[in-house]
């Protein structure tokens, strides 16, 4: 039977400062089939477009590498997984920019599995990809992050509004996710297709593109807020009770060149942003970003300021999180409180176009990760707010040594409304989410 593969791509942008090679990567997004609105998922026959600019007099010589990694993103040192002919570019498309703009000089816009079939993803699960100039390997200039599942295991979701009772309001409105699937006989099937059913062990759920906040449901690893159903059946149910809706993203609106003319700082005619602990948002992306056409100026870069007002200093660090830096709180950005104005502020350059955005609080630890987060403590917590869910069913597979696939997959959005709803009344497949 064959086999339809899907891709779930997760990203994690990077803007280093010019590299030993003297290559700046701005504006790294990656995509499904074309369309900046999809969320990054693809079946077979689609693809994935990886797309950057650069600021270099001439067009530098950039590879991009794949490797296949562990459920937790540690890269598998396996030359099984990781083909030395397959995992890696031999050549990048570009053009370049369009006159009139002033930031970079050359667009990059890629598809994979390639054209030439030189690219490809032999094994489901997780990969991570890195940018680099040929001559310079070990200076990796930007990475990120997708996944590809195999549909070989039936999988479905429900997602409900439930009350938390842990927890006061209206941080006790929490989605109620259940994930069934159903893990199918090996029989006759070739030997990548039989799947030992004690195996799959673990399902990830992503909400909308926050891609590296999962909510885990694991057989080895439950916590109080989540179960598994059985555990050594081939029909198994992963079911967790805490998934917080949030609220509608911001959104950071650059496209009128009349209100944000280029070559001038960007300071948003709408003023400073306030914390929406009990305001419901308007209707968002679903954390995309709309870019301009690249034409002209259209395509140029603008120096951001992102403004918050609050009306006592936060407990903790803030930060910001959106479509431009895959959803990832980040030092580069961080918001710093401006003791002349009271406000907090975070500067960057930024292509002009639409994003979705949110405030985040956290601290920070030694190595400069961001821990402790708090995506709700400035934006509030609502059903009403319309989420996108995505979950990836792994499985370990005992051939190489070990490693971890991907075999399903299952999307569906929440119920929205301001009542608990029932457990099972959003039965969903792969194909219902985009």
């Amino acid at each position: 039977m064959k086999q339809l593969l899907s891709c779930v791509i997760f990203l994690l942008y990077s803007f280093p400062s010019i590299s030993a090679a003297r290559v700046n990567i701005l504006g790294l997004r990656i995509y499904a089939n074309g369309d900046e609105y999809q969320a990054p998922i693809i079946t077979q026959g689609g693809h994935i477009t990886i797309e950057f600019d650069v600021d270099t007099p001439v067009p530098p010589n950039l590879q991009i590498l794949f490797m296949h990694a562990s459920k937790d993103w540690v890269v598998d040192n396996n030359i099984f997984l990781n083909d030395l002919y397959h995992n890696r570019s031999q050549s990048l498309l570009y053009i370049t920019a369009p006159n009139g703009v002033r930031r970079y000089t050359f667009h990059y816009l890629n598809s994979f599995p390639d054209s030439m079939n030189i690219v490809r993803f032999l094994y489901s699960g997780n990969y991570i990809f890195s940018v680099f100039e040929r001559e310079h390997e070990n200076t990796i200039l930007a990475e990120g992050r997708f996944i590809v599942v195999e549909n070989l295991v039936p999988t479905t979701m429900t997602v409900a509004n439930r009350f938390y009772p842990e927890t006061a309001s209206p941080f006790n409105q929490m989605h109620y996710i259940t994930v069934h699937v159903n893990v199918p006989p090996g029989g006759n099937q070739p030997e990548e297709s039989r799947l030992f059913y004690p195996n799959v062990k673990t399902v990830d759920i992503f909400q909308n593109w926050k891609l590296y906040n999962p909510s885990r449901i694991d057989v080895d690893n439950r916590t109080p807020d989540t179960f598994v159903d059985n555990i050594t059946m081939p029909e198994k149910t992963f079911t967790i009770r805490n998934v917080s809706p949030g609220n509608e993203y911001r959104r950071l609106d650059l496209s009128s060149t009349k209100f944000y003319p280029n070559y001038y700082p960007v300071q948003l005619v709408s003023g400073a942003d306030l914390s929406r602990f009990q305001w419901q948002g308007s209707l968002d992306a679903n954390g995309a970003a709309k870019l301009r056409p690249f034409i002209g100026g259209n395509s140029e870069y603008l120096d951001v300021t992102m403004r918050l007002k609050l009306p006592v200093p936060a407990e903790k660090r803030i930060f910001l999180a959106g479509a431009f830096n895959a959803w990832q709180p980040s030092r580069e950005y961080e918001m710093v409180y401006d003791t002349s104005s009271g406000e907090y502020r975070c500067r960057f350059w930024l292509r002009r176009g639409v994003y979705d955005y949110q405030y985040v609080l956290g601290d920070v630890d030694r190595s400069g990760k961001i821990v402790n987060q708090d995506w709700l403590a400035l934006e509030g917590n609502d059903w009403r707010t319309t989420e996108h869910y995505t979950a990836v069913v792994y499985y370990h597979d005992n051939r190489y040594g070990g490693f971890d696939r991907a075999v399903g997959m299952a999307a569906a959005k929440s119920p929205g409304g301001t009542e608990e709803t029932p457990l099972y009344d959003r039965l969903s497949s792969p194909q219902e989410v985009n």
